[in-house]
């Protein structure tokens, strides 16, 4: 071809292997047997049982038909939370410490309880082309501990691959018992994210 050389060709190899290799990240931690069913639209749930803890941690993978700056802007958008958050009825930043870590109160609403306050310090990341919040559980009536992350990567074109990852330390064996609802609640909170992301990039400009 005019103009590239073999040299050309060969470099411009090698970085399509170097970025495909980043992009895919990410997918490797997504049992083989199940990478189908994420690419097909599906919520990939992954649980691991931790020693001490009744709750297993839960990571779950899903492939959101948007760019990933789109679905970034998620992260910091809390006024927009509670419209598209299932059981959220707000979400304010209640500090933004010098470190560029904010202080988040999320109010929620629960079984006999009607509603309940308890707020996280969410940190912000950058890692090649993965980007982050991750957060630390402050308070809560409910937990004792609660770490987790919203991770996302570039995924086949103009899409995004999503990993939302949490622990959770119930503080009696009473609200143990609600693990299930834990995992509804996990799976209808990336549904909601998703499908926020989506609304988003197919809005009108």
């Amino acid at each position: 071809m005019d103009g590239i050389d073999f040299q050309d060709m060969k470099f411009f190899s090698i970085l399509l292997l170097f970025v495909s290799s980043a992009v895919a990240d990410m997918v490797k931690e997504v049992p083989a047997g199940q990478r189908g069913d994420l690419a097909g639209g599906q919520t990939v749930v992954k649980s691991t049982d931790v020693a001490g803890v009744p709750w297993p941690q839960l990571s779950l993978y899903r492939v959101v038909n948007a760019p990933p700056d789109l679905v970034a802007d998620l992260f910091t958008d809390y006024d927009a939370a509670p419209a598209y958050t299932p059981n959220l009825l707000g979400a304010k930043v209640i500090a933004t410490n010098p470190d560029g870590t904010k202080d988040v109160r999320y109010t929620v609403k629960v079984p006999i309880l009607q509603k309940i306050n308890y707020t996280v310090r969410n940190t912000y990341a950058n890692s090649g082309q993965t980007r982050s919040v991750s957060w630390k559980l402050l308070q809560s009536p409910l937990a004792k501990q609660s770490d987790g992350s919203l991770r996302i990567e570039p995924y086949d074109g103009d899409r995004t691959l999503l990993c939302y990852t949490n622990l959770c330390v119930p503080v009696t064996n009473l609200v143990a018992g609600l693990k299930n609802q834990a995992l509804v609640e996990a799976k209808n909170t990336v549904l909601a994210l998703a499908t926020e992301a989506e609304r988003r990039a197919n809005k009108p400009n």
